[in-house]
C-alpha cells in the first residue's frame, strides 16, 4: 500500500512538469505587502520586466490588482547584473574598519531604483529614488546601510546597492575617449531625471530622440528630430567598436522598426530618456528587453 502511494504521488508529480515547463506566462493577483522588488524577487524576473509587461508608469500597487508575469521563473538575474529597488533587510548599520577612508568618497548606484531613507531602516521614511549609474557623496558605509549626502541633507540607503569602485572608464583607455566621456557626463549630470515627455525637446521634458538631440548640440552637431530618422545617418560601426558618445538604437515598442535612442557611455552603460526620466543604464539589460538595431557615430573620433 505504501509502495502503490508512492508510486501515485510520483505520477501526479510527473504529471504536473510539462504545464509547468510550458507556463510561458500568468497572471498574479497583488496581495497585502508586496511590492514590485518583492514579487519580482519571487518569480525570478526583473522590477522593469514587470513594469514593462504591465505598462505601469509608477512602483505603486494596489491590493487586487492583477499582474501579468511573463517568463517568469525562466532566468535568474543575480543582483550584479539586474538588482531589485532596495534591500529587504531590516537591521541597522555596522561599522566597517577604518572606515572613515570612505568619509567624503563617491559611490555609485547599481541597483536599477534605490529607495533613499530617512533612517537607516526599512521602516525609515521615504525621502526619494536614486537610479543606476547615480553618484552620491558617502557620509559613512556601514554592512547593511551607508549614510549619503541627499539634496543638502543627510539619508540612507542600502549598502549593497552602491559600488565604492569608479568602474566607468574600465574599457575606456584612449585620453580622447576619456576626455569625450567626462564632456558627455558634465552635460547629462543636469539632465538626470528629467521628465519624459513624448514629443519633448528641453530640459522640460524630453523623449528619447529629443534627449539625444539636445546633448548632440550642445556638442555642436545636429541630429535627425526622431530615433529613426538618427538611424538613417551616421556612420555604422561594430557593438565591439562602441565608443562614448556613439549612439544606441533599438525597438522599444516592438514594432519591428526602430523606436528608441541612447547615448553609450562606455563600460555597458548608456544614458537616455527611458519610463518616467532621463537616467543611466545598462547596455546588457536594454539587450535583453528589446531588439537592438545597431550602432551610430555622429561625433569625430580622428
Amino acid at each position: 500500500m505504501r509502495q502503490t502511494s508512492r508510486v501515485i504521488t510520483f505520477l501526479a508529480l510527473f504529471a504536473l512538469l510539462p504545464s509547468a515547463a510550458q507556463a510561458a506566462s500568468y497572471t498574479y493577483v497583488v496581495s497585502a505587502g508586496d511590492t514590485l522588488s518583492k514579487i519580482a524577487r519571487e518569480h525570478q524576473i526583473t522590477v522593469d520586466d514587470i513594469m514593462q509587461q504591465n505598462q505601469l508608469s509608477s512602483d505603486r500597487l494596489s491590493i487586487g490588482q492583477t499582474l501579468t508575469l511573463s517568463g517568469a521563473g525562466a532566468t535568474y538575474v543575480s543582483a550584479a547584473a539586474v538588482t531589485p529597488e532596495e534591500s529587504n533587510r531590516e537591521t541597522d548599520s555596522i561599522p566597517l574598519e577604518n572606515e572613515d577612508r570612505s568619509i567624503g568618497q563617491k559611490a555609485r548606484v547599481v541597483a536599477d531604483v534605490l529607495r533613499v531613507r530617512q533612517a537607516p531602516s526599512m521602516e525609515g521614511d521615504l525621502l526619494g529614488k536614486l537610479y543606476y549609474g547615480n553618484q552620491v557623496e558617502l557620509l559613512e558605509h556601514g554592512t547593511e546601510w551607508s549614510k549619503i549626502r541627499y539634496d543638502q541633507d543627510v539619508a540612507y540607503v542600502a549598502s549593497e546597492y552602491l559600488s565604492l569602485k569608479d568602474q566607468d572608464s574600465d574599457d575606456v583607455t584612449d585620453p580622447d575617449d576619456i576626455k569625450r566621456l567626462e564632456d558627455l557626463e558634465k552635460l547629462v549630470a543636469p539632465l538626470l531625471g528629467t521628465t519624459y515627455v513624448l514629443g519633448g525637446t528641453t530640459p522640460d521634458g524630453f523623449d528619447c530622440s529629443g534627449f539625444t538631440s539636445y546633448v548632440f548640440d550642445k556638442l555642436g552637431v545636429t541630429l535627425p528630430r526622431t530615433s529613426e530618422e538618427q538611424f538613417l545617418g551616421g556612420v555604422s560601426v561594430s557593438l565591439d567598436e562602441a565608443k562614448p558618445g556613439d549612439l544606441l538604437f533599438y525597438d522599444a515598442l516592438n514594432k519591428g522598426r526602430v523606436s528608441h535612442v541612447a547615448i553609450y557611455l562606455g563600460n555597458d552603460r548608456i544614458v537616455h530618456a527611458n519610463g518616467d526620466d532621463v537616467r543611466y543604464g545598462k547596455m546588457e539589460y536594454m539587450h535583453k528587453l528589446y531588439p537592438f538595431y545597431g550602432v551610430k557615430r555622429y561625433l569625430s573620433f580622428e
